[in-house]
């Protein structure tokens, strides 16, 4: 991070290091209306499904999200007090922390998924997508908990363009998994809504990695 002195400095450095943020966080739930949208070429019932299973995981996805981005400004204190020799510390407890959240998450899924899709009288065949779809994205729970991590230290040091280019190429991952898996292309087994849950935790994984690699490369 730089030193600002004037209040057109700091907006200046405010404006650099917040319009990436923006544009991860458009990215993020971008990969969300890419599934519907891929989705309800599929089929009525698989553009239901995809919708009721992303609206349950997205508040879950910004609840979690929103604990684990504590961590920035816990490790930008330690680095603006010059206690650095803390923050390897703090990344590596984040990490554990987001691996006990995602198989925490995972397990309460597994025993309130079916009450709740009850309560709400679906189509049996939409119910089925919609879990399905939850299950198959549940595969990428713990890298995406675990990228959040790695996203509040890398934003921590003012470096938010990062986050930004990672998010940006999943994108296209994300559209070619949900094109290979919903629809059956190039031999891959055509699953309809429910591909599109599989396609979305592949591109948790690629972000995961995306950001490792970053790491052993800086």
């Amino acid at each position: 991070m730089h030193k600002t002195e004037t209040i057109k400095e700091k907006m200046k450095l405010l404006l650099v290091v917040m319009w990436p943020i923006l544009v991860t966080q458009l990215g993020l739930y971008m990969m969300n209306f890419i599934d519907t949208t891929m989705s309800g070429r599929a089929g009525a019932n698989d553009l239901a499904g995809v919708a009721i299973g992303s609206s349950l995981w997205v508040p879950v996805l910004t609840g979690i999200s929103g604990i684990l981005m504590a961590l920035t400004p816990i490790i930008s204190q330690k680095i603006g007090s010059q206690n650095k020799d803390d923050v390897g510390f703090y990344v590596l407890q984040g990490l554990y922390l987001a691996i006990v959240i995602s198989i925490a998450v995972t397990v309460i899924g597994y025993f309130v998924l079916d009450p709740i899709l009850a309560i709400m009288s679906l189509d049996p065949d939409v119910a089925y997508i919609a879990k399905h779809y939850l299950i198959g994205l549940a595969i990428g729970i713990v890298p995406l908990f675990m990228y959040n991590v790695l996203r509040g230290f890398m934003d921590s040091l003012g470096q938010t363009r990062v986050t930004m280019i990672i998010t940006l190429f999943a994108l296209p991952v994300n559209f070619l998994f949900n094109y290979l898996l919903i629809f059956g292309n190039f031999g891959f087994p055509q699953l309809g809504g429910i591909g599109a849950g599989y396609a979305s935790a592949i591109t948790y994984w690629f972000i995961f990695y995306g950001y490792c690699i970053f790491l052993q490369l800086r």
